[in-house]
């Protein structure tokens, strides 16, 4: 038998399971309080390949706190896996496990630790687990010992246990016991909605705490993606068709919609590049609008943004403005980094959301190029934007990412 100590972020547990889940164990038990929608969607096919194969796939799963959403439990059940929700009746009782085991025929591993099955757990918090590996025969029995000691867990029984269906998710739901995807994310980090005056920012000379740079997860799957992106635009019709049947005189609203809650918070964008090189490129690039809808606290929007309203033609062009600094830099010349204010805004009158990239022209951006975009919020810098040009080991590994394409163009975009 050996024991691991394993820190998150250095060795993320998200990545460890994708390794295991890929060994192709014949027992994989799931223990979380928490459960994320994104997370879950990681390992889909792999969870469904192992179940094809005959492998008994368990998750046992908390909803106290809100930290389990209607989603994931109504995406589980499509799997059709076993799934048992443990809560006890009375507050102050809280689920609150966190434990993966894995069993082949020949070894066994048991994880324990602080991570729950959310994209924090698994790969952007400060977590810490243990990571214990049998061997058989030799450790059969310490692992039939742990399996005893950990039975409640692993598998559950009696009054607090119950196994999901769609008849009780229903009847969940109904009684309001699981909150919304969005609902449960905003739960679970606190720290999302705590917005801080543009006075303040700019006055503000010194951060209180630091900042680490932790690696981005891996791509986001594309089934979610498309999945999110349908009920954007499903959203967007109906909204389209409400506004046709008010009186022309109504006033026309931003085309990103801001009362809906973010579907994600991802850690990183990606999106090749539209042609850059010539004598009429303004040097802007485009974000598709779904994009900023599926993740409107990533963009800044609309807190960060001031309206302004220009005359050209005769006609009145409304633009939403930001100004943050980017640090922009080059996978091939990681030491040549460009810090500047970048424009970032959307223009109204076409549904345009762009934003100014003239550093990355001139460090030989071009047509199917790839950019990652993240939100570092640091100090002396609000984004970092990198390029990966075609035939760099980045652009081979960042493409993969790229996953959903965008109307009436070339580009492709995804998250991470």
């Amino acid at each position: 038998m050996n024991i691991e100590y394993i820190a998150q972020p250095d060795k993320q547990l998200g990545r460890l399971i994708a390794q295991l889940l890929e060994t192709g164990p014949k027992l994989m038990v799931l223990v979380s309080a928490f459960v994320g929608l994104q997370t879950i969607m990681r390992i889909k096919e792999q969870v469904l390949s192992l179940k094809k194969r005959g492998s008994d796939i368990r998750f046992v799963l908390g909803i106290d706190l809100g930290g389990t959403s209607r989603e994931v439990l109504k995406e589980l059940i499509d799997w059709n896996i076993y799934v048992c929700i443990v809560k006890h009746r009375i507050p102050g009782h809280t689920f609150h496990p966190k434990i993966y085991l894995f069993e082949w025929d020949d070894r066994a591993e048991i994880i324990i630790g602080s991570n729950n099955f959310t994209e924090g757990g698994f790969f952007g918090n400060y977590e810490g687990y243990a990571r214990i590996s049998y061997k058989f025969p030799g450790d059969f029995k310490e692992f039939e010992k742990a399996n005893t000691e950990l039975k409640r867990f692993i598998f559950p029984q009696g009054p607090t246990a119950y196994e999901l269906t769609g008849d009780f998710l229903k009847e969940l739901i109904e009684r309001d016991e699981v909150p919304t995807e969005a609902e449960a994310r905003y739960g679970r980090d606190i720290s999302r909605k705590r917005k801080i005056s543009k006075q303040k920012r700019t006055s503000e000379k010194k951060h209180l705490f630091g900042f680490e740079d932790i690696e981005p997860p891996p791509p986001l799957p594309a089934d979610l993606l498309e999945r999110l992106i349908k009920e954007v635009r499903q959203r967007k019709k109906k909204k389209e068709k409400k506004v046709v049947k008010k009186a022309k005189k109504s006033i026309p609203k931003s085309p990103i919609e801001d009362q809906t809650s973010d579907p994600l918070l991802p850690a990183a964008f990606y999106m090749t590049l539209p042609t850059l090189q010539g004598k009429n490129i303004p040097g802007e690039g485009r974000i598709p609008l779904e994009a900023i809808e599926l993740a409107k606290d990533f963009w800044g929007w609309p807190d960060e943004y001031s309206k302004d309203t220009s005359p050209r033609a005769g006609e009145g062009r409304v633009y939403w403005n930001w100004h943050p600094t980017w640090r922009i830099w080059s996978v091939e010349t990681p030491e040549d980094i460009d810090t500047q204010t970048v424009r970032m805004y959307l223009y109204e009158n076409s549904s345009d959301f762009r934003f100014y990239m003239r550093p990355l022209v001139n460090a030989g951006a071009d047509l199917g190029d790839v950019v990652r975009i993240r939100r570092i919020a640091q100090p002396d810098a609000e984004y970092e934007c990198v390029l990966a040009r075609k035939g760099t080991p980045e652009y081979n590994e960042w493409i993969r990412y790229c996953t959903q394409p965008v109307r009436n163009s070339t580009r492709r975009f995804g998250y991470a």
